[in-house]
């Protein structure tokens, strides 16, 4: 009884390894999935006959839908079939996955061998059993005819599949059915793809928009990639094609990238994160590389687990998104994260993340759903993008208008302009004739120079708005001359030497060349010239540098001045180029001047075909460079035969003001007393201070400044009565010169005038809130002038005598000035300073100076100013004061109280309170002691 039991558990494991008989009736429906009925063996060597294989353990599947792992095994499946129908004469085979590299169909005949069929992405379409993209073969089962059918398949592209029969009516179906859904799919994904690319190119030209649309240019790559169809359509080599199937869907990851860089607010992700991106865009093309060099399983599988990683690394973005509150368009998000969704369970169950059967149903959802929301956003998007681009078109237009406005304006401005310089001209005309016969009949009058001067100022400056207007007009043609241009060069640098040299500004300019025959406009080129200079010197302090280089490289000029003066802002510089721009600052280095010559040196420039470039850094100074082509083939047409004539340069202004100031201080002028007030003239133009010196030195004594540091280093040093300012200058202006010198307890007593051309309301509030006493326009009248610094100056007498009675109370009271101001701080603590230190009779001036922090000097200058007193008398007088409280103390001796207040002679001491009080010490007690 054992034996026999033995014996039926061997049959029946016998029978489990050979895999059960599957039966074909006539009751039967196809198509019949039997993958869980058939047996696997795994040839790890990839090469075992079937002789060999039919001997080996197979293992049931026991699976619906099995996997098939990227790897270079071969994997045999068997199965044992028989037909019972005689009315259903054919039966089939099928491979239920298109993209399987390799699968045989190993089939018995009645002789004992086997007919194999092939079948796969790597066979040629000539030798494949079937025709079309299933992988099906016909089995030749006859009615009552049973069969063991072995299948061999080798891919190193992993995937899922599933074994299914089918007979010719069930095949014809299914072909039909799957031409169906791809036809459907096919037409989906086409149109889709042909509408949106059409957009992006002539439509909607958003860059969200044209990022999505390569993402689905990308993926309906990978959509026929992943069907074997995108291969066949390049070549007809198998092995090919079945690369560009693989690599169409591995470059999905690139269309991701693009989308996040698109909807993103890319430059507020962390670092980390898009490095991240970079490096899946590197590993991408890498691994690309790999797979067309070397095709293998481990590169494929590496590129699987890439795309997974690139899924889920775009999903995380989102959610830190969300987190984060960042701005993110969801209009093409929402549909982005479908087509994300649908493919990445599709990878998952390759990989073998997944064995649920619901994944294709759910892949194909999402893919179709996609395409759905899409469509619904599309229409969504464009109304945007419409508004968005009537918008931008809205904004343009009104650019354009406000851009035509301004020119029209700039036009008017300019032909304002060259009207008024017109008639301007005969009033110059009536002052230049007449102006020379006075200094014919007066040639000892400094004055008429200087007026002379300003009215050639006024001419080169009208000059330049007619050049300007001749500019606008197109009427200013080039006149070319051949010459010696280097000679013409160094004419136009001397004119300047004198200007560095009265201003102790080194002035270098070299030329790479002593001799050069080259066609140039004189007189264009001298205005550029000569404003390029007039602009370097006048923003180049005292003791600065200016240099000038000429290079003459082939057929042109370069012409580079560089000063290392105050230097323009970056924001400034793109602007210094137009017209009536002025680069005006805050307190540092405002000059006055209309905004024409950089104007009409850029506008020369162009009309002799050159270019222009300017360089600047605040502090450090500006470079301009000039290139202007020289040759005669260029200026041909505009060649003439004539020659330059011999002429003398003309002198700027401001070279010919400064060199008769300098001459007139040389030879001396009219001085006033050596006790008269002082006053400080701070004015940049050497004609206007000139001016001014002329009004006031015959009553005051005159010191003068150049620029607001200058005046604010003179009046530190000479501490003077009264200071005349202008607004605008160079390094420091009005404004700021008036608030240091108000801020300083050293000169915070001087009164100050400030000049100025800015005649508005907030000027004059402005100059007023930070300590200008006075303020004056220009042009302005001498006698109001006069006038106004004369009261001034009586006001400060007037304010010295109240701080003498304050002094005198402050003493003899036992209580000091308010300290409203700093000049009424200042006498406090001198005051104070002198009564604590009373009784030490070497108490002095060197003293007092070490206790006030100040030089002898400024401490005299400013308690003159304050007090009438000199140092020495101010303290006698408080020692005095000090003496007349004593002595109103009931038993003092007038000795005793000489000693107490720092006397050391009673009879010094007995004569000093006499002439301060009037009275002798002795009877001062009486008085006050009855």
């Amino acid at each position: 009884m054992r034996k026999y039991c033995l014996l039926f558990v061997s049959l029946l494991f016998a029978l489990n390894l050979n895999g059960q008989t599957i039966t074909f009736g006539s009751r039967t429906n196809t198509p019949l999935v039997i993958s869980e009925e058939i047996a696997q063996y795994v040839d790890t060597t990839a090469a075992m006959p079937l002789t060999e294989v039919r001997n080996k353990d197979f293992r049931p599947v026991e699976k619906r839908s099995f996997r098939l792992p990227f790897s270079e095994d071969a994997y045999w499946y068997r199965c044992t079939l028989r037909n019972d129908a005689p009315e259903r004469g054919k039966w089939y085979i099928e491979w239920g996955n298109s993209i399987v590299e390799l699968v045989e169909c190993y089939i018995p005949r009645s002789d004992g061998t086997y007919q194999v069929l092939r079948g796969g992405t790597l066979v040629p379409e000539s030798d494949r059993a079937y025709d079309g993209e299933i992988s099906y073969f016909e089995l030749g089962l006859a009615a009552g005819q049973q069969k063991t059918i072995y299948l061999r398949v080798k891919s190193q592209r992993g995937h899922r599949s599933d074994v299914v029969i089918h007979d010719a009516h069930s095949l014809r179906k299914e072909e039909l059915n799957d031409a169906r859904s791809a036809g459907f799919a096919n037409g989906l994904v086409i149109l889709r793809l042909f509408f949106v690319v059409l957009l992006a190119i002539f439509a909607v030209k958003e860059n969200a928009f044209r990022a999505y649309c390569f993402l689905l240019v990308v993926r309906s790559l990978g959509f026929w990639g992943i069907r074997s169809d995108l291969g066949d359509v390049f070549t007809t080599n198998p092995e090919a094609a079945t690369i560009i199937n693989f690599l169409s869907y591995h470059l999905t990851p690139l269309g991701y990238v693009v989308v996040v860089r698109a909807l993103f607010p890319y430059d507020r992700l962390p670092v980390l994160l898009r490095r991240t991106l970079d490096t899946i865009l590197a590993a991408v093309v890498i691994l690309s590389v790999l797979i067309i060099a070397d095709y293998r399983w481990q590169w494929m599988l590496a590129s699987q687990y890439l795309v997974l990683f690139a899924q889920v690394f775009v999903f995380g973005l989102y959610l830190y998104a969300v987190a984060r509150k960042l701005t993110v368009n969801w209009y093409y998000s929402a549909p982005f994260l479908l087509g994300i969704g649908s493919y990445f369970f599709l990878v998952l169950s390759s990989v073998g993340g997944t064995d649920a059967p619901w994944v294709y149903a759910v892949a194909y959802l999402l893919f179709y759903s996609e395409i759905f929301v899409f469509g619904l956003f599309l229409g969504k998007i464009i109304l945007d993008y419409r508004h968005q681009r009537e918008t931008a078109r809205q904004e343009l237009v009104l650019k354009e208008t406000q851009a035509t406005q301004l020119k029209e304006l700039d036009t008017l401005k300019t032909n304002f302009f060259a009207n008024i310089s017109h008639e301007f001209r005969t009033p110059l005309t009536m002052l230049v004739g007449p102006l020379e016969d006075f200094r014919q009949q007066l040639p000892d009058n400094p004055l008429i120079p200087a007026m002379q001067r300003n009215v050639r100022r006024l001419k080169a400056l009208i000059d330049q708005l007619l050049d300007l207007s001749r500019l606008e007009a197109g009427h200013l043609r080039p006149a070319i001359v051949q010459a010696d241009l280097p000679s013409f060069l160094r004419q136009l640098f001397s004119s300047f030497e004198s200007l560095a040299q009265s201003r102790n500004i080194i002035f270098n300019h070299q030329q790479s060349t002593a001799t050069h025959e080259a066609c140039f406009d004189a007189d264009k080129l001298e205005k550029i010239v000569t404003n390029l200079l007039s602009n370097a010197f006048k923003f180049t302090p005292e003791h600065g540098r200016v240099a000038v280089e000429v290079t003459y490289d082939h057929n042109d000029l370069i012409l580079t001045v560089q000063d290392y003066g105050v230097g323009i802002e970056a924001a400034r510089l793109p602007h210094i180029f137009d017209r009536f721009y002025r680069v005006e600052s805050t307190g540092q280095n405002n000059t006055e001047g209309a905004g024409i010559g950089l104007s009409l040196v850029n506008e020369l420039v162009k009309v002799l075909k050159g270019q222009i470039r300017a360089e600047s850094e605040p502090g450090r100074g500006s470079t301009f460079t000039v290139r202007l082509p020289i040759d005669c083939d260029t200026w041909a047409d505009y060649l003439t035969d004539a020659t330059p004539a011999p002429r003398e340069v003309a002198m700027p202004a401001e070279v010919e003001a400064t060199i008769a100031n300098l001459a007139t201080e040389l030879n001396g002028a009219k001085t006033a007393k050596s006790d008269a007030p002082l006053v400080l003239l701070v004015e940049d133009n050497p004609d206007l201070r000139t001016y001014m010196r002329s009004i006031f030195e015959g009553s005051y004594r005159i010191v003068e400044a150049t620029d607001g540091q200058d005046g604010l280093d003179r009046a530190f040093e000479e501490i003077p009565d009264l200071a005349v300012c202008d607004l605008m200058m160079p390094r420091l202006d009005g404004f700021g010169f008036c608030e240091k010198l108000k801020s300083d307890s050293r000169t915070s007593h001087i009164p100050v005038v400030m000049l100025t051309a800015k005649a508005t309301l907030a000027d004059r509030l402005t100059g007023l809130e930070l300590g200008a006493d006075d303020y004056l326009t220009k042009p302005f009248n001498r006698a109001e002038l006069e006038l106004r610094v004369q009261n001034l100056l009586k006001q400060r007498e007037l304010l010295r005598q109240k701080y003498s009675r304050q002094m005198s109370e402050a003493v003899q009271e036992r209580k000091e000035p308010s300290p409203d101001s700093l000049d009424d701080q200042f006498l406090k603590k001198a005051i104070k300073t002198v009564r604590e230190r009373s009784g030490e009779s070497s108490f002095g001036i060197d003293e007092l100076c070490e206790a006030m922090n100040t030089s002898r000097s400024n401490l005299h200058r400013k308690l003159k100013a304050l007090t009438g007193q000199s140092t020495t008398e101010f303290i006698r007088s408080i020692r005095l004061y000090r003496a007349a409280e004593l002595l109103k103390q009931p038993g003092a001796s007038v000795a005793e109280i000489a000693y107490q207040v720092g006397f050391d002679s009673p009879s010094y001491f007995s004569k000093s309170f006499s002439e301060q009080m009037g009275v002798p010490p002795s009877d001062w007690a009486l008085s006050t002691n009855p």
